[in-house]
């Protein structure tokens, strides 16, 4: 299938977007029950965020499966994912659920919430920008580079391990220290494959 715009792309129903729709509604769950507090409200949040994980690979499977892949369903996955990680990092932070890496990491733990987060808003922006262009011009989309698509599993694995209280404390900081690793890596990656979204 081409990339090749013709217009802002038109979102289809279909059952790979249903998926990824729902994954953004179980994101609204997700912040009310941690907006909420408690214990019993931070556990049903944390398993809530791991089956919104799962289905970020489920609706790309069934996509190419039932031949339903389509631009504008990328782009809704990818605004997706987005949706989840920035609001629920943010109110973690806000929970307290860092605190045991402090230590661990200088500034515990805004090294790893100020790289993700900036990586989602400058994504954010590629998205913004890309459709904003396809109103009057022919466009290509740039997909997901192999290091993106692995990179949103390791911003999300410290986060499930932060709600949970998995782990010893050495743990939850390695996998921050990963996560943002990986999250300059697919920056790069994406800048490289796609700057011109914002230059052409």
């Amino acid at each position: 299938m081409s990339n090749q715009a013709a217009g802002i792309p038109i979102l289809s129903f279909n059952v790979p977007n249903v998926v990824t729709g729902a994954r953004v509604v179980l994101t609204l769950a997700i912040v009310w029950l941690l907006i909420q507090g408690g214990t019993a409200n931070s556990m049903l949040a944390g398993i809530l965020i791991v089956i919104a994980w799962a289905s970020d690979g489920l609706d790309g499977h069934m996509a190419r499966r039932l031949g339903q892949s389509t631009r504008a369903g990328m782009i809704f996955d990818i605004v997706a994912d987005r949706i989840l990680m920035t609001p629920v990092l943010i109110l973690s932070i806000m929970g307290g659920f860092w605190t045991r890496t402090a230590g661990l990491m200088p500034f515990n733990p805004y090294p790893y919430a100020i790289v993700v987060i900036a990586g989602d808003l400058i994504l954010l922006a590629g998205v913004f920008v890309f459709l904003w262009k396809c109103r009057n011009s022919t466009i290509e989309f740039p997909a997901p580079t192999q290091i993106a698509k692995i990179t949103f599993s390791f911003q999300m694995i410290p986060l499930i391990v932060g709600i949970f209280g998995i782990g010893p404390d050495i743990l939850l900081a390695a996998l921050m220290y990963l996560a943002i690793l990986f999250t300059l890596l697919s920056f790069y990656s994406y800048l490289k494959k796609g700057s011109y979204v914002f230059t052409s």
